[in-house]
């Protein structure tokens, strides 16, 4: 086991309840001391509305929401003129979806992945339903979880878009994203990638991956909800009209008519939740050492050492993923229904998700209404396996073989 060393002191929730394995933090993460302490204190000595006043307070606002656009800019590989601040993910997507001047026509394509969460499918189901276009698939292999050989095909000449996550939130496989974007890039069309899943696992370069908009929630890294990341490649700025008006997008507005602003700052109107994005940058600090520290390996040993005790029980069976997925382990039984387990777990102090977790169209595909997802983050610990595998054979002898 690696030599990292699991900061669960450094969590409210753990210290007061030093039982509870919490393995959902594929849904929401924790929040650590230090994390939440920038919460508070931008509360308590530094809140001000940001770009509205000359006042030294106000002032002060604005250069902390501008400097943590600068910073978390930097730590994916965009500019700060390239990072637009949104309520979360979904928010973002239905931006893009509501937003876009792609000069739509009847027949033309969307491609997504089948391991799409609803929040990156449900804008562009609307927005195909509105042009009459067509919605185009990636499968995914149930047995490797990869794409399918042929993907490529999929993406021809009357794509205009393809949106696809970066990692699955039902597997924790990984895509390939860059052969993606290229491939969409090829055809002349816009590449659009979600990155909720993957932010607090991969190291994001926008530059690397050569995507046109990438997105990401806060609440998906060690951060609080209401703050969502939107990287806007330059190219594809000009062609985004603002889906949301109202104070602080403009700059000249009369009875009749307005102007919008030619900055970023045009897609944020509205008092901006300053709190939650300095947050996020703390967030995003805290997450930098943490890695450093070794938290990758580490996570990826707790995973894959669940994965080996899980298939020691052969009324499990596991969803496919590579090694170089998520810290994610998703499983069903054909004898107990997911939701069975996940109650059972919950009884013992154990939280995991089960159910479809927003994607479906996956589950489906693959012959599935609901499985129990495990998610590790940097609180857990090899004892959180340890008692999560006790409770499950407890589960098999109440519910599989009865003595």
């Amino acid at each position: 086991m690696s030599d990292y060393l699991a900061p669960r002191a450094e969590f409210a929730l753990f210290r007061e309840q030093p039982e509870l394995v919490y393995l959902d933090s594929a849904a929401s993460y924790q929040v650590p001391d230090a994390v939440l302490q920038r919460f508070v204190s931008y509360y308590q000595q530094q809140h001000a509305n940001a770009h509205r006043g000359s006042y030294p307070l106000a002032q002060r606002a604005t250069a902390l929401l501008e400097g943590a656009r600068t910073e978390i800019a930097a730590w994916i590989g965009a500019g700060a003129d390239e990072v637009v601040f949104t309520s979360g993910a979904t928010q973002s997507f239905n931006m893009l979806a509501q937003g876009l001047q792609l000069d739509w026509q009847a027949g033309d394509e969307i491609v997504l992945s089948r391991a799409e969460h609803h929040a990156n499918l449900l804008p562009w189901q609307r927005l195909a339903e509105q042009h009459q276009l067509k919605l185009r698939w990636l499968d995914l292999d149930p047995v490797r979880g990869t794409l399918t050989d042929a993907w490529t095909d999929v993406i021809g000449p009357r794509c205009k878009l393809v949106a696809v996550t970066l990692a699955s939130n039902v597997t924790g496989q990984r895509l390939p994203v860059r052969a993606i974007c290229q491939r969409a890039h090829a055809v002349g069309a816009v590449c659009v990638v979600d990155a909720a899943q993957a932010v607090a696992s991969v190291a994001i370069d926008v530059a690397a991956l050569e995507c046109d908009a990438l997105t990401f929630s806060a609440h998906k890294m060690y951060g609080v909800t209401g703050c969502g990341v939107l990287y806007l490649r330059q190219s594809l700025q000009a062609r985004l009209a603002p889906t949301l008006l109202g104070g602080g997008m403009v700059t000249t507005v009369t009875s009749s008519t307005s102007e919008w602003q030619t900055n970023l700052h045009r897609f944020e109107a509205g008092t901006p939740n300053t709190a939650a994005i300095v947050t996020c940058q703390a967030a995003m600090q805290w997450l930098e050492q943490q890695r450093q520290a070794g938290l990758k390996d580490y996570l990826q040993q707790l995973a894959q050492e669940l994965r080996q005790q899980l298939t020691k029980r052969p009324w499990l069976t596991l969803l496919p993923q590579s090694d170089d997925g998520l810290a994610l382990v998703s499983f069903y039984s054909e004898a107990v229904h997911a939701f069975d387990l996940a109650t059972f777990l919950a009884e013992a102090g154990i939280a995991v998700r089960a159910g479809s977790h927003c994607a479906q169209p996956l589950l489906r595909d693959w012959g599935h209404e609901a499985v129990v997802r495990v998610s590790f983050a940097a609180y857990n610990t090899r004892l959180d396996s340890v008692r999560l595998c006790e409770a499950l054979d407890e589960a098999y002898h109440l519910f599989v073989n009865p003595d």
